[in-house]
């Protein structure tokens, strides 16, 4: 075998100085550089989580704040859409008050109010009242529109309407008509 010889010189000065940056370059590019992007993203990550965290601590001191107005608004909204009551016969008793005054703003008056009995529906009670009345057809229509608008919500189930005498041109004939309003009031148990 031959032996190798180097340059000597200034030329092989400049090939040590080549090598000297390549071994260098190979170096940063192996791990210098990887090992600073990963601290990088570790620093992103930790911002991250420092900007999570201290949301976080926001949302906790303003959580009570926001029970109560989630608590207020709620028992605002059962206020418009449940029957008032403690009772099912309590819940009746406004159910059948709040349908003796629509149908005296309608211009008709029940004949008869009877309760139902009181349903379970989940945590709700259905509490229902068989009504029947006599009045004309646009009466009629004007309660039970009455009733489905109304506050707290009604529903009118049920209905059955039969003319009392033989239609005639000249005047509105007085209707026969019998349906189920139900209303739902809080609470599963009676």
């Amino acid at each position: 075998m031959i032996p190798a010889t180097l340059p000597e010189g200034r030329t092989g000065q400049a090939l040590a100085i080549g090598l000297a940056l390549l071994a260098l370059a190979l170096l940063w590019l192996g791990a210098v550089a990887p090992a600073l992007d990963w601290y990088g993203a570790r620093q992103q990550q930790l911002a991250l989580a420092r900007q999570e965290v201290a949301h976080m601590a926001m949302l906790r001191q303003s959580l009570p704040l926001l029970r109560r107005a989630v608590a207020g608004s709620a028992r605002a909204v059962d206020a418009q859409i449940l029957l008032p009551g403690d009772s099912d016969a309590i819940a009746g008793a406004n159910l059948q008050s709040a349908l003796q005054n629509l149908a005296g703003q309608s211009g008709i008056s029940l004949d008869s109010a009877a309760m139902a009995p009181a349903t379970p529906v989940g945590a709700l009670r259905r509490i229902g009242v068989d009504v029947s009345v006599t009045a004309t057809w646009p009466a009629l229509i004007a309660f039970l529109t009455a009733i489905d608008t109304a506050q707290p919500r009604m529903i009118a189930d049920d209905v059955s309407v039969t003319a009392s005498a033989q239609p005639d041109a000249t005047t509105d004939v007085p209707l026969q008509a019998s349906f189920t309003v139900a209303a739902f009031r809080a609470g599963g148990a009676p």
